[in-house]
């Protein structure tokens, strides 16, 4: 016979399981990652601080060095909300797949409960079999009979036992299958649950060094950039003021040009929209009547094709779940958020920022996974000309899908509410001022 797992043991076991996805936790008590200290952007801070520091280096050169300083605390900032995210990521996995060994566990504890029922009910079949000549042969039945219709009873009470034996071992059986198959899935998914909060705890202290990485990155490049300032104002006989003005201007000539490239990333997308509209590839999730920025209606132009600026591969279509109203109530949510702290991978009362969009779209009955990334691709994806409240904002590095590391959720009127870093809090605003416009997605995204 298969061998059985005692009901004292199954419940041991799953215990187990449940002690081992909590103690797999305590991970996140682990040394830093390796390597931080080669963080994108130091580097360049690096070469900018060398470039100030040369009595040989002229006034073109200490203006690239500031260029590449801003880009350096851009490349650093990003790369630290990219890890926060990664981690958003793993942790909901954690969460998931914890949730996932529990019940598991319950599972096999249960199936070894009717198992040891199950061998209950045999072992009292065959005492009550046994009693009452189930093992008796025929012609034991015939001679112990008085009479043909004796023999006739007693043979048919023999073989309604042998069969109702056979039932209850049969259900044994059944249920020693179902008990070893409930503990082989409880025990991988304990192992499951273990390796991702190890992959969370991993991603909790890459995060961390992250953060501690870009702080520093900012620190040093203000630093830097203000030596470069005085070396400028010295090399061209004027004030730190006035070449912090010149800078300045400096600074709006390439925003403009960022800004030019947003919105032709934008105008390619909503042209592209258009096509695949007029070739029968519209949104199937939307309602007809074309709506603009900030506007509550539906749309016709769904997900489309490719979009520019470095996006990898082209946008696929999809369609939305949500309502027009849905969206109105998940921004009306979102903005009484505004306020709260941030927590990195929180889901309340400290969000992220994928945690913030998650809960606005959750107090409507969508779910949402806690990742930017993640959510990008589980949303229906429309040109901002047909944006309305509700609707989520992307942000990847050089537009590009596989880099995205931040999202928010549009409120109307060009505002959006976020979570943004450690130490702040939720905030509105126009999500198309100033803040890294470049990396802007050029489709929103719609549960």
């Amino acid at each position: 016979m298969v061998r059985v797992r005692s009901l004292r043991s199954m419940r041991a076991f799953a215990i187990a399981c449940l002690v081992a996805v909590a103690a797999s936790f305590l991970v996140a008590s682990s040394p830093r990652t390796a390597g931080a200290d080669t963080y994108p952007g130091l580097a360049d801070i690096a070469a900018a601080k060398a470039a100030v520091a040369d009595a040989q280096t002229g006034v073109a050169q200490l203006d690239a060095a500031i260029v590449s300083l801003e880009n350096a605390r851009a490349a650093a900032e990003n790369e630290a909300a990219a890890a926060a995210d990664r981690y958003s990521g793993a942790k909901d996995t954690a969460d998931i797949t914890q949730r996932e060994s529990v019940a598991a566990a319950k599972s096999a504890s249960d199936a070894a409960a009717k198992l040891d029922a199950a061998r209950a009910d045999l072992a009292g079949a065959a005492q009550q079999a046994y009693r009452d000549g189930g093992t008796m042969t025929s012609i034991e039945a015939i001679v112990g009979a008085s009479g043909f219709q004796d023999v006739i009873a007693r043979t048919e009470d023999n073989e309604l036992a042998a069969t109702q034996l056979d039932a209850v071992t049969q259900k044994v059986k059944a249920a020693q299958l179902y008990a070893d198959t409930m503990s082989d899935f409880a025990k991988k998914a304990a192992d499951s649950a273990a390796a991702a909060a190890d992959a969370a705890a991993t991603a909790l202290a890459a995060a961390d060094d992250a953060q501690r990485t870009a702080e520093q990155a900012v620190a040093d490049a203000t630093t830097t950039r203000e030596a470069a300032m005085v070396r400028l104002a010295s090399l061209q006989n004027t004030t730190v003021a006035l070449e912090n003005a010149r800078q300045q201007g400096l600074a709006n000539a390439r925003a403009q040009r960022e800004r030019a490239a947003y919105e032709a990333a934008i105008l390619a997308a909503q042209e592209q929209a258009a096509a695949d509209a007029a070739a029968g590839g519209g949104n199937s999730g939307g309602s007809t009547g074309g709506s603009t920025g900030g506007s509550t209606g539906g749309s016709t132009g769904g997900s489309t094709g490719g979009s520019t600026g470095g996006s990898t591969g082209g946008e696929t279509p999809g369609s939305w779940s949500s309502t027009a109203d849905q969206g109105q109530q998940a921004a009306a949510y979102a903005q009484t958020l505004v306020g709260s702290p941030y927590q990195l991978g929180g889901n309340g009362p400290g969000y992220d920022c994928s945690g913030l969009t998650s809960a606005s779209w959750r107090s409507v009955g969508l779910t949402l996974p806690h990742s930017s990334r993640s959510q990008y691709g589980a949303v229906a994806h429309v040109p901002f000309s047909q944006l309305r409240p509700g609707d989520l904002i992307f942000w990847g590095t050089n537009r590009d899908a596989s880099q995205i590391y931040h999202v928010a959720i549009y409120i109307g009127s060009g505002l959006v509410v976020e979570a943004t870093v450690p130490g702040s809090t939720a905030k509105t605003r126009d999500f198309d001022a100033s803040w890294n416009v470049g990396d802007i997605m050029p489709y929103a995204g719609r549960p």
